[in-house]
């Protein structure tokens, strides 16, 4: 558990890499861009040790899915939102803020899955 949370999210910071740089060359984009993951992996690990939701070491698939969810959305906001709103620091923040809720919202719904 210690060695796959930071593997994942250093996975995941690279995979948004590219989408970073291209956002950045367009424009003034926030460094928290990189690390929109990141509130929402703590507020998992939060709510896991809390005890809120399903309690399964097989669980752990919903680390996997925030990780996915923050690259697509990461490619999403640089190819299609930003082109559309130019407005790159807000959307970032609004993109931790969703990547936040989905999390909160797979911890809630997700079943208890088989070991």
């Amino acid at each position: 558990m210690i060695i796959i949370f930071p593997f994942l999210f250093v996975v995941g910071l690279m995979l948004c890499l590219p989408a970073y740089l291209s956002s950045r060359k367009r424009g003034n984009e926030s460094r928290w861009f990189l690390f929109s993951s990141l509130p929402a992996l703590a507020l998992w690990i939060g709510l896991a040790a809390s005890g809120y939701g399903a309690q399964s070491l097989s669980n752990i698939v919903e680390v996997i899915l925030i990780i996915i969810a923050a690259v697509v959305m990461s490619y999403m906001k640089v190819l299609v939102i930003d082109r559309k709103f130019h407005k790159p620091v807000q959307t970032t923040y609004t993109m931790m803020a969703i990547l936040a809720v989905v999390t909160f919202l797979l911890r809630t719904f997700m079943p208890n899955l088989p070991e």
